[in-house]
């Protein structure tokens, strides 16, 4: 069976918007025109938990060296039965070799030249948060986040078309829906990042 993507369009902080346009030309795009306004209030939004029976995750908190001039990527999965490494996918997050542009004080990245990067996940919820704030990545070549929601509540699966991805830059600030690529027959949604905030998977109303 043919994959479905659904892509959602927004002009937040993602990159590449040929890259989006040509995907969306090999795509085939099933939904209905999204109605939810692209920017809303925390209490306007319906964050996705995962089920009370997923497996742990075997991370919550943890951290890379992203190098430019080199392929970099970080995996966290849920806990397996065969030790590290053997549990389902939950979050993905890759840095190409161009990716880094600038650190958080304006100043570019060298080849070779390398930046420690933080991910620490929501004990409850398909919410990250990626630091250092202010790190800048390559428009023409973006970082890539991808989030595996098969292990989401019943009830936001069965309404799996309607789920975006939405950033946050400050904790006081509204959520901003952003450009995704959903792929319901795996249950899975990527973006593609510009720079650091707060990223979660929520239904708008």
């Amino acid at each position: 069976m043919q994959n479905r993507f659904e892509i959602s369009w927004f002009l937040g902080r993602v990159a590449a918007p040929a890259l989006l346009a040509a995907l969306l030309m090999t795509s085939c795009d099933n939904s209905t025109e999204n109605t939810v306004p692209d920017e809303l209030e925390e209490s306007q939004l319906e964050f996705v938990p995962r089920q009370a029976a997923a497996p742990a995750l075997a991370t919550m908190d943890t951290s890379f060296w992203a190098v430019k001039g080199r392929d970099s990527e970080l995996e966290i999965r849920y806990q397996g039965q065969g030790g590290p490494g053997t549990g389902k996918e939950f979050l993905e997050f890759v840095v190409e070799e161009q990716t880094l542009l600038r650190r958080p004080d304006g100043t570019t990245f060298a080849d070779g030249d390398s930046i420690e990067i933080r991910v620490t996940v929501d004990p409850l919820l398909f919410l990250v948060e990626f630091e250092p704030s202010g790190l800048e990545f390559n428009p023409n070549e973006p970082a890539k986040l991808e989030l595996d929601y098969d292990e989401a509540e019943d009830d936001f699966l069965v309404r799996e078309s309607d789920i975006d991805f939405w950033l946050q830059e400050q904790s006081n600030e509204p959520w901003a829906r952003l450009a995704s690529i959903q792929v319901e027959e795996l249950d899975e949604i990527e973006v593609l990042l510009t720079g650091f905030t707060r990223y979660a998977l929520a239904i708008g109303r």
